[in-house]
């Protein structure tokens, strides 16, 4: 009876094996499908298990024995030890527009430009990092380059350096931090106020603030504050040639560069920046030209900012044109003070900006605005409105006569309105109108291309839509 059963189920065995053979191919997905249900299904079980363990309370403490009463109390329990080791962040954007702006040049006629340009805000790319050496210092650096688009081109000018390429024209530092002290750093940076700047303007989850469609920000700018200043004399004795006069303010790149940045007390920070200027390039007879400091007091709580500036930025320019050389100064002193609040989806932010020149016969300019923002889920809707007077324009000061019409008091206003649409958090598309109305004796550009209006009296205009990458 056995021996009849072992044959019959040998028998089987081998006419399944066959008649599986004879179905490989159709059933090898089958069986690759079950053999992964099957290492789930162990999978599944292997978790619960764990949580299952995890959930159990801890087994209490043991009571202390007298040997451990007497030890010594700093050796109860270990400290922990924090992370110590380098760190860094590789961050960058890439924004791109289509811009179709209108002016006047010199002689009243009139020019529409189509451009593609750097649309919103620059782009950008940087890498910033530490070495974290406790809890309480490290050692910090950053470096940021511009890059062209259009032409694969990175780096740019800076204040200290106009007028040939650098890769990190948007800042390279390097400097040492502590929770209690503060940070120290050197290098190329932006000074104190241009943070009063950007926090007083529009800022959200997908974007900078302060951008170039910003009414409120492009008044502040230095090409708007020195727009009627008379430069320095270039063609001079002396062959030197002193820094962009109408390049200074509040918004741009100083090398040579020192700054402290305070810890924040009771939300309240503070910062000190100082630049040596030219003496770095060995133009001996302009050691003082391009020498400033600037500080900034912040108060950050919650959806609330506010702050204040302060900017003393010295030139020195030989305006004599032949014999001997004739080395006069004069400073230029920006002031800033700037508020910022939101309140659930609106966000409304304004500043004043004042701008003085000495030995420049009075020169000045008063600007203010405000920028506001409504959220709708992805979408954003931007408007602003600034407005920018100046004194002194016809003047002449100890460098040359000022480049207003010679009649009048320049005043303009800006508008700028526009659309985000944030399709993913690092991807926007966008869409502005800008206009700026002047008066009779002013001609001041948009922004972004200030020389497409030369022409006093004329209100240019400027419409633009892209889109931006941020990582």
């Amino acid at each position: 009876m056995q021996t009849t059963l072992r044959k019959t189920t040998v028998a089987a065995a081998i006419t399944g094996a066959l008649f599986s053979a004879s179905f490989v191919s159709a059933n090898a997905r089958a069986d690759e499908l079950s053999d992964m249900k099957a290492m789930l299904a162990q999978l599944q079980e292997r978790v619960a298990q764990m949580e299952a363990k995890a959930a159990q309370p801890a087994p209490a403490a043991a009571a202390p024995t007298a040997a451990m009463a007497a030890a010594p109390a700093s050796s109860a329990a270990a400290p922990i030890k924090s992370a110590t080791g380098f760190n860094w962040k590789l961050y960058g954007r890439g924004d791109i527009g289509y811009t179709v702006s209108r002016g006047k040049d010199a002689s009243g006629r009139q020019l529409t430009n189509h451009r593609l340009n750097q649309g919103e805000m620059a782009s950008r790319l940087g890498l910033t990092g530490a070495w974290v050496f406790s809890d309480e210092y490290k050692a910090i650096f950053g470096v940021e380059t511009g890059l062209n688009l259009f032409n694969g081109n990175a780096g740019g000018g800076t204040q200290n350096n106009t007028t040939s390429s650098v890769l990190f024209n948007r800042g390279s530092t390097v400097g040492f931090a502590s929770t209690t002290w503060g940070s120290v750093e050197g290098g190329t940076m932006y000074m104190a106020p241009f943070w009063v700047s950007l926090g007083a303007d529009l800022a959200s989850a997908h974007n900078y603030g302060a951008n170039d469609f910003s009414a409120l920000f492009s008044l502040t700018r230095p090409e708007s504050l020195g727009r009627y200043l008379k430069d320095p004399v270039t063609n001079n004795a002396s062959k030197t040639t002193s820094l962009a006069g109408n390049n200074s303010g509040t918004a741009l790149f100083y090398g040579n560069a020192l700054r402290y940045r305070s810890p924040t007390w009771n939300n309240i920070s503070a910062e000190v920046s100082y630049s040596a200027g030219q003496q770095a390039s060995s133009a001996t007879d302009l050691e003082n030209d391009g020498r400033s400091w600037a500080a900034n007091v912040l108060y950050k709580k919650g959806d609330l900012f506010l702050g204040y500036a302060h900017m003393d930025y010295q030139q020195s320019n030989d305006i004599s044109t032949a014999g001997t050389p004739n080395f006069v100064k004069r400073n230029q002193v920006t002031d800033i003070v700037g508020a910022r609040y939101k309140w659930h989806d609106f966000t409304l932010g304004g500043s004043y900006t004042s701008y003085r020149v000495s030995n420049a016969g009075g020169y000045a300019a008063d600007a203010f605005g405000v920028s506001g923002a409504y959220d709708i889920g992805k979408h954003r809707i931007e408007g602003s409105l600034a407005h920018i007077s100046y004194d002194g324009a016809n003047a002449r000061g100890a460098f040359g006569t000022n480049t207003g019409d010679g009649v009048g008091k320049p005043k303009s206003t800006a508008y700028s309105l526009g659309y985000l649409y944030n399709f993913q958090p690092t991807l926007s598309f966008y869409a502005y109108a800008t206009r700026i109305a002047n008066n009779s004796h002013a001609k001041l550009g948009v922004l972004q291309f200030r020389g497409d209006n030369n022409y006093f009296g004329y209100s240019p205009v400027e419409l633009t839509a892209g889109m931006f990458l941020v990582f």
